[in-house]
C-alpha cells in the first residue's frame, strides 16, 4: 500500500509546496448536490470542526457511498458524538469517516448487532479484521441519519491521514462543492497585551479606551467589492504591545449557513505577522480552540473573535505561521498600516485595511499584586478552608491572577460555596477540586457530588470520588462549587408500552429516561430474563428496542433498570403480548 506523504509545515501555501492532495481519487459520499452546513476548521464549543457537514434536505435515509476502494477499519455506535459512524481505510493511505448515520449496510449492520448482544451494550467501538468488509468506490455502505449529537439530519464527512488519524480538509481533495461566494469580515477588535499598553478608538469626539486585560471594538464599513475599512471618522491610536482579532465567516451559494474560512492573514507595514490555514488539525490539540478565540467574549455575547496573536500556551496547533506570535509594538508618533486578508478553500477573498496611529505612553501605573498567582507552565496548589485546588501544568493558556471567595451555603448544599475565578477564563487540562465532606453524614456520602452553580440558575454535577473527609472531582470550568447530595432516582417514562399492553402492531418499544442532576450512567433491559438491545438517543433522552424477531409471539415480561452517576436506581416492569 502506498503511503501518502503529507506536509509537516501545514502553513505553507499549496502553490508553494505543490499540491499534495489527489483531486481525482475520491467521489462524493452522497448522490445529491453538496451544500454545507458546516466546514472544516469551523469554530464549535471547545473544538474545531474536523470535517464537512453536508445537508441532506432535512431528511434521513440517503444512500452513503464509499468514496474510494478500501476496507472498513472501524465501526462505532454511541448515543452522543458521531452517533453511528463508519471508518473506511483506503489503499492510498487516507481514511474516510461517515458520521450521524441512520443505519449501516446489511452485513455491517448484522456484525454490529451481534457485537452489541455479545457485549450487552448499545454503545460499541469495533475494529473488524482487515479486509473482512472490503468496499469498492461507489458501494452503498450506510444511510444518512441524525444519530448522536447531530442537530438535524446531515452527513458528517471527514478525510484523515490513516497513519496518524489527523483530519485533513476534504475540500482540498476536489469534493464537488460549488463556491464562488467570498468570506465576510464582521468585526475587528484590539487587545492591549501589557500593563503599559492601551488602545483608543475615537469617533465623533467620543473615545473608547482599553487597557491590559480588556479589548475594544473598531466599527467597520464596506469600502468596495470584497473590501472593508473602519467606519468613517474612526481614528485608532495604540501604544505598547497590541494584538488584533476578527470575526469572519465563509458562505456558499445555495446555503444560508455561516461556515469557517480557510485562511486568515494579517500584514503590518506589508510584512505578514500572522497567518493561519485550516489544512490539517489534530484531535489531541483540538481544545486549543479556546485559546484561538476570545473565549470570554464568546461566552458573554456569542460572538466568535479569532485572535491574530498567540496566547503563551498556544504554540502547538498545526495551523499557524507567525512573527513575534502576531503581537505588534506601537510607539508614539509612528503610524502602522495593517491589512487582513481572509480566503476560503475555493480562493475567494475579502480584505480589511486600516491604520493605527502611535499614541503617547500612558501615565506610569503600578501593576496589581496578584492574590493567588497561577502560572500556566507549572503545577499550582491552592488551599483554603474547605477546599483544595490543584492546577496541573498546562491547565491554562496563560498566567492568571486567581480570584477566590467563600460564600454562604446555598439552599440544599452540604458545604459553603467556593467561588473560583470566573467562567470567562478557559481551562485546557482539567483542574482537581477537593471539597470538605465534614458536614455530610456517613450514610449520604456515597451519594455526594461536587456541584457547580449554573450560569442560569440550578447546578451542574461534576461527579466526585469520596476519600475520607474529602470529595475529589475534575472540572474544565471555573465557577462556584459546593458539595451536594443526590438521592433522587432517575426517571423512566413509557412512551408506547404499559402493563398488559398488546404490542402486536408496534414496530418497537420506547421509553424516555432521564436524571435531574448527576445524569444517567447506565441502563439495561431484559425480556423474559434475557438481555435485549435498546438503542439510545441522548439528545431526545429516548431508548428504543426495535422488534427484530428475537421476541416471539406470545406473552412476555419486560424489566428495565436505570442507574444515575450517584448510584440511585429506578426500575420499571410490565407484561406485554406480541
Amino acid at each position: 500500500m502506498r503511503q501518502a506523504i503529507l506536509p509537516i509545515l501545514v502553513f505553507l501555501s499549496l502553490g508553494a509546496a505543490g499540491d499534495p492532495y489527489p483531486k481525482d481519487v475520491f467521489r462524493s459520499p452522497l448522490g445529491i448536490d453538496l451544500f454545507l452546513s458546516g466546514s472544516f476548521g469551523e469554530m464549535r464549543a471547545n473544538h474545531f470542526h474536523t470535517g464537512l457537514d453536508i445537508r441532506t434536505n432535512g431528511q434521513t435515509g440517503y444512500r452513503i457511498y464509499a468514496v474510494a476502494d478500501g476496507w472498513v477499519e472501524r465501526i462505532a455506535v454511541s448515543p452522543t458524538g458521531y452517533g453511528n459512524a463508519l471508518y473506511v481505510n483506503h489503499d492510498n493511505g487516507y481514511q474516510s469517516v461517515y458520521g450521524h448515520l441512520e443505519r449501516f449496510e446489511g452485513a455491517l449492520a448484522d456484525y454490529v448487532r451481534s457485537a452489541q448482544y455479545a457485549r450487552r451494550s448499545f454503545a460499541v467501538d469495533l475494529a473488524p479484521e482487515r479486509n473482512r468488509f472490503r468496499v469498492l468506490k461507489g458501494d452503498v455502505i450506510a444511510w444518512s441519519g441524525n444519530s448522536g449529537s447531530s442537530g438535524g439530519p446531515h452527513l458528517h464527512f471527514e478525510i484523515r491521514d490513516a497513519a496518524t488519524s489527523r483530519p485533513i480538509n476534504p475540500l482540498l481533495f476536489g469534493m464537488p462543492v460549488k463556491d464562488t461566494t467570498p468570506p465576510r469580515i464582521h468585526a475587528l477588535r484590539a487587545y492591549p497585551l501589557a500593563h503599559d499598553a492601551r488602545v483608543e478608538v475615537t469617533r465623533g469626539g467620543r473615545t473608547t479606551r482599553a487597557s491590559h486585560g480588556g479589548s475594544v471594538d473598531i466599527p467597520l464599513v464596506g469600502a468596495g467589492p470584497r473590501r472593508l475599512a473602519p467606519a468613517a471618522g474612526i481614528t485608532v491610536r495604540a501604544y505598547g504591545r497590541i494584538g488584533f482579532g476578527i470575526s469572519t465567516n465563509d458562505y456558499q451559494e445555495g446555503s444560508a449557513g455561516r461556515l469557517g474560512a480557510y485562511t486568515v492573514r494579517l500584514d503590518a507595514d506589508e510584512t505578514t505577522v500572522y497567518r493561519h490555514e485550516m489544512e490539517q488539525l489534530d484531535f489531541a490539540l483540538n481544545r486549543f480552540l479556546n485559546a484561538h478565540v476570545d473565549y470570554s467574549l464568546q461566552r458573554r455575547t456569542g460572538q466568535w473573535i479569532q485572535r491574530s496573536f498567540l496566547l503563551p500556551a498556544n504554540d502547538r496547533l498545526p495551523i499557524y505561521e507567525t512573527r513575534d506570535a502576531g503581537v505588534l509594538e506601537f510607539e508614539e508618533g509612528v503610524d502602522r498600516a495593517l491589512r487582513y486578508e481572509v480566503a476560503d478553500a475555493a480562493g475567494n477573498t475579502v480584505d480589511l485595511s486600516f491604520t493605527v496611529r502611535g499614541a503617547s505612553a500612558p501615565p506610569a501605573s503600578v501593576a496589581p499584586t496578584p492574590s493567588i498567582p497561577v502560572a500556566w507552565k507549572r503545577e499550582t496548589l491552592v488551599e483554603r478552608e474547605g477546599i483544595v485546588l490543584r492546577f496541573p501544568p498546562g491547565a491554562l493558556y496563560e498566567d492568571i491572577d486567581l480570584r477566590y471567595e467563600a460564600t454562604a451555603r446555598p439552599p440544599g448544599a452540604w458545604s459553603r460555596a467556593h467561588r473560583v475565578h470566573d467562567d470567562g477564563t478557559p481551562i485546557h487540562t482539567p483542574i482537581e477540586i477537593s471539597l470538605d465532606l465534614s458536614d455530610v453524614p456517613q450514610r449520604l456520602r456515597r451519594h455526594a457530588v461536587v456541584a457547580r452553580a449554573g450560569s442560569r440558575g440550578g447546578a451542574v454535577s461534576e461527579g466526585g470520588r469520596v476519600d475520607g473527609d474529602f470529595i475529589h472531582a475534575s472540572s474544565r470550568s471555573f465557577g462556584t462549587f459546593y458539595v451536594a447530595v443526590d438521592t433522587t432516582s432517575p426517571s423512566i417514562r413509557p412512551i408506547n408500552v404499559s402493563n398488559g399492553a398488546s404490542m402486536a402492531g408496534a414496530a418497537s418499544i420506547r421509553f424516555r429516561i432521564g436524571d435531574d442532576f448527576s445524569g444517567v450512567q447506565s441502563y439495561e433491559a431484559f425480556v423474559d430474563g434475557e438481555w435485549v438491545l435498546f438503542g439510545h438517543d441522548a439528545k431526545t433522552a429516548t431508548i428504543e428496542h426495535v422488534f427484530d424477531g428475537r421476541i416471539t409471539r406470545g406473552r412476555h415480561t419486560l424489566e428495565l433498570r436505570v442507574v444515575d452517576a450517584a448510584g440511585n436506581e429506578a426500575r420499571y416492569s410490565a407484561t406485554f403480548t406480541r
